[in-house]
């Protein structure tokens, strides 16, 4: 059947069409207006001294990719500073963003507290569920990302494991922030036996990549040695 046959037959061409995925439409929600406002009102907030700013020029092609602490700073305190005072007198489908946002703040700075309690617990449970239901409503478009899944079972951590500073991932985020900045070949290497073993768990991945990776990590860390070793100097 050629494309004429199809197009001819609507009920067999709209079939058809319900097999293919439609891409999901990108719906702006911070325009120029509103990034505007953010930047401007970053430049007359005065932060805690243990409170690193986001950059000034974040969310433009010049800044690139930013850190996640840093988009943590962003959503926990530059956003709302802004967002609430642009919208909280909104009606609509703005308020409906501000508030559904919110209920993300209000979880992620509850999840990031120092200690924890049942209390607590629940309290997190009680935003991180609201602003997931939510999150459908207002983003029909939107698939909803493993993050998310992550996150509506961090209630279960916090009481089996406490706080989440003691177990945080800022350190290996960095880490990989070194490797992101190093220089590869690019080569992922070739399947070999480590352990002369045939079940599949033996078999691992050796190449140039993991090579360069670890010479190179090697040189900075003799490097970063030598400049503090004042004998050295």
């Amino acid at each position: 059947m050629n494309a004429l046959q199809i197009d001819s037959d609507r009920d067999k061409f709209d079939t058809l069409r319900s097999y293919i995925p439609s891409r999901p439409r990108n719906h702006v929600i911070l325009g120029k207006d509103v990034m505007t406002a953010v930047w401007e009102d970053m430049t007359r907030t005065q932060l805690p001294t243990w409170i690193r700013p986001a950059p000034p020029n974040w969310g433009t092609t010049e800044r690139g990719k930013l850190s996640a602490d840093q988009w943590r700073i962003i959503c926990t305190v530059h956003l709302p500073i802004t967002l609430i005072h642009l919208w909280y007198k909104e009606g609509g489908r703005k308020r409906e963003l501000l508030n559904n946002f919110m209920d993300l703040v209000s979880a992620v700075r509850i999840a990031n507290m120092r200690i924890t309690s049942p209390d607590q617990i629940r309290t997190y449970n009680h935003y991180i569920y609201r602003y997931a239901t939510h999150l459908k409503e207002l983003y029909p478009a939107e698939t909803l990302k493993p993050t998310l899944h992550a996150a509506l079972h961090l209630a279960g951590f916090l009481a089996a494991f406490g706080p989440v500073h003691a177990r945080s991932a800022l350190f290996y985020e960095r880490y990989i922030n070194f490797f992101h900045r190093m220089n590869t070949n690019k080569k992922i290497g070739r399947l070999v036996n480590a352990f002369n073993y045939t079940p599949i768990s033996s078999v691992v991945l050796v190449g140039e990549l993991e090579a360069t990776f670890m010479m190179a990590a090697a040189r900075a860390a003799n490097l970063r040695a030598m400049l503090t070793d004042d004998a050295n100097i």
